[in-house]
């Protein structure tokens, strides 16, 4: 896992809440190469194509994505998608990425998988500090 400053220091105050109620957001769906959260993947074309979405990376990251109360929930989530990344989709990368306002609030988690075709939308070289207004986690599913 990889955190700016900002990240870390509230990390070290936050607890993860419970994912088991937030079921809705933690169940996947595979869908022309795409992994998605069940719930967001519904009315789809029959497969994917480049009108909406510019790659599959540019597709997992706006349909995978969560709006959260606060970093507690987020945290709860994120623990309940890596579990189940990596024991339903073992072989495959994925990053998992958590943002926060700087107080721990209004935090935003998403996923997507790693492809060696595809520009990540977000990297381990990416400068989480250069995120000065938000704090970030990165964490890498393998």
């Amino acid at each position: 896992m990889k955190t700016n400053e900002a990240m870390t220091t509230l990390l070290l105050k936050t607890k993860p809440s419970g994912g088991s109620n937030n079921d809705e957001y933690t169940h996947f769906v595979e869908w022309d190469g795409c992994i998605l959260i069940s719930s967001f993947a519904r009315d789809l074309p029959s497969s994917f194509d480049k009108t909406t979405y510019s790659d599959r990376t540019d597709c997992e990251t706006s349909i995978n994505h969560l709006h959260l109360e606060n970093l507690s929930i987020a945290l709860g989530i994120i623990d309940v998608w890596e579990k189940t990344l990596r024991r339903n989709f073992s072989g495959r990368e994925f990053n998992i990425v958590v943002s926060c306002e700087l107080d721990g609030t209004e935090a935003v988690a998403r996923f997507y998988r790693l492809r060696p075709d595809e520009v990540a939308w977000m990297n381990e070289e990416n400068d989480l500090e250069n995120y000065e207004h938000e704090a970030i986690l990165l964490l890498k599913v393998h």
